[in-house]
């Protein structure tokens, strides 16, 4: 079952990575495509504008030059006038040419005098030098004004070049503009299309802050996708730790059964024999034989009773009932009954628990009960992780804050890697030779809710093979008077 499991999470784990990156891909290729939609459809618009310029230049340079010319002044004033009272200004042309000293009668030939005139004028403006026909102010403001009928609001530069390269008029968009991005712009187009006679002159127009306009155009789009793609990013990734916690809770909870069920065993067994052999009449009885027998019996049902409190421990944990029944406690009165209960459990190994207690104040607002549950797992883990003679200190010392007490112990230590790790539920560190260390991984777990309960904290400080040291700092108020200790 467990391989099924174990596949079934690798095959879910691949499921979700391929879909998560599939889906990034997707985006990011959708992205992309819009961008360049956008970039096609901004360069469309300033060729639009390139060319619209470059027609109303084309006019209004006619415009000038038949203004320049004597009988072009005389025929832009008649159509003034024939407009100002109501008349036809297609006959502005006969009206101009019946003055003329031909006196010719027909008005087709006069509409070509008219036509042969216009074009004369309109050629004699296009052999001026192209510097005097074109006025760099205006070509400004034409180009701003197209493209910002464009919806184009972005700087831009132009230039004016000749057909061999050589650059007539050049105006940038600001300090940081290349010249040479200008000169190469696609952006272009011929002045003075109709003069098909004259020398080719391109404007040409670049706009620098063009993929800063369309990313800014697209700016919601571009947020609202990449917190999308977060947001699923991350539910993926809570996903897979959630799904990796809870297998590890599950691999340890399946050993935690295991263990307890073996270890109750064990003293359900003893105790079994124990009865039988006091009962049997068969077997000779004694008063050292007996004492043997019950002693024996009291030890394991000791044992029993150790066993259940941590199991109770567990599910009071789990739960989140523990309460909490604060009182005025001196701490120094809870550590003296602690150091004289324990100490006899370090004797059996020639070992000792002593106490320096160096607080000026000791007392606090606390649960009893809980607190010496606290220091009796701290001191019984010093005693079972020890190789050698237990030698257990514990130490109290106070300031203007709450009071801090230490247990200090010169047992196997931990290493810097699962020091972060000894206060999770379940979770026993691993003590390589030492064989000999019963439990379940759920004191240090019970101690830090207690700790955190009360309003304080806890820290270890150790190295392996140089014993540990087990920090407690409880403030002496706190208002958590009827708190439920959590987590």
């Amino acid at each position: 079952m467990a391989l099924v499991d174990k596949r079934w999470i690798a095959a879910l784990l691949v499921g979700i990575t391929l879909a998560l990156a599939g889906l990034t891909i997707i985006q990011a290729q959708w992205i992309s495509g819009v961008i360049a939609l956008r970039d096609a459809q901004f360069g469309q618009s300033i060729d639009d504008a390139v060319n619209a310029v470059s027609d109303r230049i084309e006019r209004a340079d006619a415009l000038a030059g038949i203004k320049q010319h004597t009988d072009g002044a005389r025929m832009l004033a008649m159509i003034d006038s024939m407009r100002i009272s109501g008349s036809d200004p297609r006959y502005d042309g006969i009206a101009i040419i019946d003055e003329a000293p031909d006196g010719s009668g027909d008005a087709l030939l006069r509409e070509s005098l008219v036509d042969d005139m216009v074009r004369g004028i309109l050629f004699g403006n296009s052999q001026r030098p192209i510097g005097e026909r074109l006025d760099e102010n205006l070509l400004d403001s034409l180009v701003r004004e197209e493209l910002r009928a464009r919806g184009i609001t972005e700087p831009a530069a132009f230039a004016v070049m000749a057909d061999s390269g050589t650059v007539i008029i050049e105006h940038h968009a600001g300090p940081d503009d290349q010249a040479d991005e200008l000169t190469l712009s696609a952006h272009r187009t011929r002045l003075f299309r109709s003069e098909a006679v004259a020398v080719p002159y391109w404007l040409l127009v670049s706009v620098p802050g063009q993929r800063s306009h369309i990313l800014r155009s697209m700016g919601w789009q571009l947020v609202l996708s990449a917190l999308l793609v977060l947001i699923i990013a991350g539910m993926f990734v809570f996903t897979i730790i959630t799904i990796v916690r809870q297998r590890r809770m599950s691999e340890i909870k399946n050993d935690l059964v295991n263990n307890l069920t073996h270890e109750l065993k064990t003293p359900i067994a003893t105790i079994a024999l124990a009865c039988e052999a006091l009962a049997d009449p068969s077997l000779p009885k004694s008063e050292e034989r007996t004492k043997s027998f019950t002693t024996m019996i009291r030890d394991e049902n000791k044992r029993l009773g150790v066993l259940v409190e941590s199991v109770l421990q567990s599910a009071v944990l789990d739960s989140g009932s523990m309460r909490l029944r604060p009182v005025d406690l001196d701490l120094h009165s809870v550590i003296t009954e602690v150091a004289r209960n324990t100490n006899i459990l370090a004797e059996r190994r020639n070992g000792r628990v002593t106490t320096d207690m160096k607080a000026e104040l000791a007392h606090v607002l606390g649960d009893r009960i809980h607190l010496a549950n606290v220091l009796y797992n701290l001191v019984d883990n010093a005693v079972k992780y020890c190789e050698k003679e237990p030698r257990i200190i514990i130490s109290t010392t106070s300031n203007t804050s709450g009071l801090s007490i230490a247990v200090q112990d010169n047992g196997i230590g931990i290493a810097k890697p699962e020091l972060r790790r000894i206060f999770e539920r379940l979770y026993r560190v691993p003590t390589g030779n030492l064989h000999n260390v019963k439990g379940f991984g759920l004191g240090l777990s019970y101690v830090k809710s207690v700790v955190e309960g009360h309003g304080g904290r806890i820290t270890v400080e150790s190295e392996p093979g140089s014993g540990s040291t087990f920090r407690i700092t409880l403030p002496f108020e706190h208002a958590n008077t009827t708190a439920t200790a959590r987590r």
